[in-house]
């Protein structure tokens, strides 16, 4: 078991275990509410179209570090899901939008409520003071640290 202090070492591996806990809980809580989640390829999407909004699937791709035509898949099915849709990008008339439908802004509250969920599991553990402040050295990281590509 990791000391108070964890090895230097130990920051890929610690931050990784975290990122699954969360996403085990998430899933957990979504599941105990009767909601479906989505899966672990889809997530690419959520995480980028919830930061940036409606972008392009070149775009997406590049930002979840994965190749445009692995995109495109991830987009139709959740298209088929009727979570997102394409629509035309007013800057360029050739290309197309990925943006969220209704059902795609409903799943993300539904993972919101979740995401608070896990917020008071964590704040349980560590006080709400402190996870506030883990969670705001964490966005000072990412916002410092150089955009992710591939």
């Amino acid at each position: 078991m990791p000391g108070k202090h964890p090895h230097k070492q130990e920051l890929g591996q610690t931050l990784m275990l975290v990122a699954r806990d969360f996403q085990k809980r998430l899933d957990r809580d979504l599941h105990i509410r009767g909601i479906p989640g989505i899966g672990a390829r889809h997530r690419a999407i959520f995480l980028f179209l919830g930061r940036n909004g409606a972008s392009r699937a070149v775009d997406l791709a590049d930002a979840a570090g994965i190749r445009p035509q692995s995109m495109m898949k991830i987009v139709h099915e959740l298209e088929s899901l009727g979570l997102v849709e394409r629509c035309a990008d007013p800057t360029d008339s050739r290309a197309k939008l990925i943006d969220f439908t209704a059902r795609g802004h409903a799943l993300i509250g539904e993972l919101s409520r979740s995401t608070e969920i896990v917020w008071q599991q964590y704040a349980d553990i560590l006080g709400t003071d402190s996870l506030q402040e883990t969670v705001d050295n964490l966005n000072t990281l990412l916002q410092a640290g150089e955009p992710i590509r591939e």
